[in-house]
């Protein structure tokens, strides 16, 4: 695929009537094979083992907020935080943060439309780091609790 450079893509996108860009950069059949080449590599399963999953799992790649949970069970609302979800599935839950998450248990809370917000107990149970250097965590849910959010709407 031909590529261009940052200070030509610079110029292009800042000034593109004036671009010396040859009108083969913006041919769609170049950028079309780049994208099918990055969802290709995306599909792959990055760590090359089988599939473990016991359910079938949903693409969401929607945000999700997790309240921590103090030691006494009382969830840390000033400390909730945002991640980028990436599958569900009815007993667990994927997604992606740029920081490592320290805490063991969180209250899930995912945006059910109209019905307000669903509060899940999710117990972590792993973490990788990617290559793109961000932390791709997961874990199991347990219970169905009060959504710390609730209090807001």
């Amino acid at each position: 695929m031909d590529t261009l450079s940052f200070s030509d893509l610079r110029s292009a996108l800042l000034e593109p009537e004036t671009s010396s860009l040859p009108a083969r950069h913006y041919e769609g059949d170049a950028v079309a094979r780049g994208v099918r080449q990055a969802l290709a590599a995306a599909q792959q399963h990055p760590y090359g083992g089988a599939e473990r999953r016991r359910e079938p799992r949903l693409p969401y790649p929607y945000p999700i907020y997790l309240t921590p949970l103090a030691p006494s069970g009382l969830p840390l609302v000033d400390n909730t935080l945002i991640v980028i979800g990436k599958h569900l599935s009815e007993h667990g839950v994927d997604f992606y943060h740029r920081e490592a998450i320290p805490h063991r248990r969180v209250i899930a809370s995912l945006d059910a439309g109209e019905l307000g917000w669903v509060g899940l107990l999710l117990e972590l149970t792993w973490c990788r780091f990617t290559r793109h250097r961000w932390y791709d965590n997961g874990g199991r849910f347990l219970a169905v609790v009060d959504s710390p959010l609730a209090a807001d709407c």
